[in-house]
């Protein structure tokens, strides 16, 4: 029964196969190749129900496959050339499936073609923003390469700043050091100077004048004793020294 049903829907298939192209032969006004078709069509039909009303005679296993292998090949033969028959019409049409006027649209079809658009506009989509993606990688990758060179200069940089401050660190400290000895030794000179100056600030004044001259008048005076010691005899020089000296001081008194 299973094969009937098969045989059955195969020979429908067919038909509809049959009537199409017999009506796009006449849509394009071609002249009608397909009797022989038909012919053989009506027979393997006629073949088939003589065979299944004949009563059904008791075959074996083996035989069984071997028919059901040969319907199986009957079966290929038949789809390849209602596929080379579908390709001379479509050849014939010059057009595709969907030009022809006995064709149905079907709405799932319709469905599937929207879906084929969204996703090929999507695809689109997403090749435009791949190319924006690596533009924007390629300039992302400049940049970072700019800031590293950028950093790796600002490094050098730091380290030529720091070599310059310690250097002028230690500079200014030696001068520093020049500056404490110039300090001491200008205090110290000043410290001179004014003790010069109190030096001689202390000679212009009168008093200082007066002792100096007391002073070297006293030594004058000693110079003259001795000189007399040494000139009179031991006795009586001492007794007219002690006589003249007062004398001599009165007189130098009224001098000065």
């Amino acid at each position: 029964m299973a094969l009937f049903a098969q045989l059955c829907r195969l020979f429908q298939r067919a038909n509809v196969d049959g009537r199409e192209t017999r009506e796009g032969r006449k849509d394009a006004d071609l002249p009608s190749e397909s009797n022989e078709g038909r012919r053989r069509w009506t027979w393997r039909m006629w073949m088939a129900l003589r065979q299944t009303s004949s009563p059904v005679p008791v075959i074996s296993k083996k035989q069984f496959e071997k028919e059901e292998k040969k319907l199986i090949k009957e079966i290929q033969l038949t789809t390849e050339e209602t596929n080379e028959l579908r390709d001379r019409l479509i050849y014939v049409t010059e057009g595709s499936m969907n030009k022809r006027p006995y064709h149905r649209q079907n709405p799932l079809y319709e469905k599937l073609k929207l879906k084929e658009k969204e996703i090929m506009t999507f695809l689109h989509n997403l090749e435009m923003e791949n190319m924006e993606a690596q533009e924007n990688k390629q300039e992302l990758k400049k940049e970072t390469h700019f800031y590293r060179n950028l950093h790796s200069r600002l490094l050098m940089e730091e380290n030529l700043i720091k070599k310059k401050s310690m250097t002028l660190q230690q500079e200014s400290k030696e001068v520093q050091a020049d500056w404490a000895i110039i300090h001491q030794r200008l205090v110290e000179l000043n410290l001179s100077g004014k003790d010069e100056q109190e030096e001689n600030s202390n000679l212009e004044t009168p008093e200082y004048q007066v002792s100096e001259t007391a002073r070297e008048l006293g030594l004058a005076t000693a110079e003259e004793d001795s000189i007399l010691q040494n000139e009179l005899p031991g006795q009586e020089a001492p007794a007219e020294h002690h006589l003249q000296h007062p004398q001599s001081s009165s007189d130098e008194s009224s001098s000065i």
